[in-house]
């Protein structure tokens, strides 16, 4: 069993992996290191002399809740700004001063329990005022473009909650927060590239996505993100997306001549849940909350809807929408070797056939390992956010 060890210091993160490590032998070995050492010769002594292989990262992977902690003995979190060592178990939270470290050696009886903060907050709107939920949709819906879309995309979005589920179900800080939250919208508004696997390959063994990853994409730069009508504002916090939805709405309206009584739309979205919320000169109206990714359940159908109805926008028609439906899937089809890319092209066109999640007779699977290639494999198409990988791959 491996421990996990993470060296914290001003928001960077510095993560490393050591095999078969008993508690009492990592405990000796942290004494041997730090004894006599000054406080501000810490980090130092811990990089360079208790692991190896160090991955710089924003965010520290704490996954508890997921069943994939058992071949995870314990997680050493050294937070090198409080001058605290957390020890992290599945069963047990225990911390120590650093600072006792450096002027004796320890054991495990030198350790305090803690309590971790909760995993999962939801801040509900109703904490900001009592007013009405509103059941609302966004007028001028292709409803047939729409289930398009949802069969490509629902899949896609679950397939993404899987793969990141140890971080989804866990505490995250926010930059962690805003990169899931832009995969959510670059997922739905198919803005992802699709690079495939076509060649033989031997198999690297490991997983795609494991326990002590981090996201690593870009995320949007501001707290709002424009997409057609709506702007989807990205916040954990609902109560404060609130008073971002109020302010923007009052900077546009002023920077607008005329157009005081117009109505703005705006999703929230929290991660966890989404919310329709549109705003005037006179009134605010809501929707009731939607599950999207609340660490235990695939989103749901309804958060899914609102999504691609908030983000649908304008479609040209093109030469390709004058022929049969056969020519147009058999056009589809050149784009790619395989069918995931010619899906997305498919549904950004509004072309082809709907998307079936079938290559000829065969189910399309989820691809969770870097497995060996041969000349008969499948093609593997691995979905990717400005060029860093997404966890997600289908063969």
């Amino acid at each position: 069993m491996a421990a996990y060890i993470n060296l914290s210091l001003q928001g960077t993160v510095y993560f490393a992996a050591r095999r078969s490590a008993e508690d009492d032998a990592m405990l000796q070995l942290y004494s041997s290191r730090l004894v006599g050492v000054a406080r501000e010769s810490t980090f130092d002594v811990l990089y360079s002399r208790i692991a190896r292989d160090w991955h710089q990262q924003d965010d520290v992977s704490t996954p508890s809740n997921d069943r994939r902690w058992t071949h995870v003995r314990t997680v050493w979190n050294f937070d090198l700004d409080g001058d605290i060592l957390r020890l992290d178990k599945i069963d047990r939270n225990l911390w120590v001063p650093l600072s006792l470290i450096r002027q004796r050696s320890i054991t495990i009886s030198d350790f305090e329990p803690y309590e971790p903060p909760p995993t999962l907050a939801k801040h509900a709107l109703q904490s900001v005022y009592s007013a009405p939920c509103w059941r609302m949709r966004r007028k001028e819906i292709d409803l047939q473009r729409l289930q398009r879309r949802k069969t490509f995309v629902s899949r896609i979005l679950a397939d993404f909650a899987f793969q990141w589920r140890h971080i989804i179900c866990s505490r995250y800080n926010n930059s962690t927060f805003r990169r899931l939250a832009y995969a959510i919208v670059r997922i739905v508004t198919l803005d992802f590239t699709v690079e495939e696997a076509t060649l033989s390959r031997p198999g690297t063994g490991g997983f795609l996505v494991w326990i002590n990853n981090i996201p690593e994409w870009d995320f949007a730069s501001g707290h709002i993100v424009r997409v057609g009508g709506t702007s989807i504002v990205i916040c954990q916090h609902v109560p404060h997306a609130i008073t971002l939805v109020r302010k923007d709405y009052a900077k546009r309206i002023l920077s607008t001549p005329g157009s005081a009584d117009k109505t703005l739309t705006y999703l929230i979205l929290s991660v966890r849940e989404l919310i329709l919320y549109r705003i005037n000169s006179e009134v605010e109206r809501y929707t009731e909350s939607k599950r999207l990714f609340d660490g235990t359940y695939p989103p749901s159908e309804e958060a899914i809807e609102i999504l691609l109805q908030a983000t649908q926008t304008n479609i040209l028609t093109t030469p390709l929408h004058k022929l049969p439906i056969e020519l147009q899937d058999a056009i589809l089809d050149k784009v790619s070797a395989g069918p995931i890319e010619s899906a997305r092209v498919g549904c950004l066109l509004d072309a082809g056939s709907v998307f079936t999640w079938r290559s000829g007779k065969r189910k399309i699977e989820r691809e969770e390992g870097r497995r060996c290639r041969s000349s008969c494999t499948p093609v593997e198409s691995q979905i990717l956010f400005g060029g860093y990988p997404s966890g997600i791959a289908y063969k």
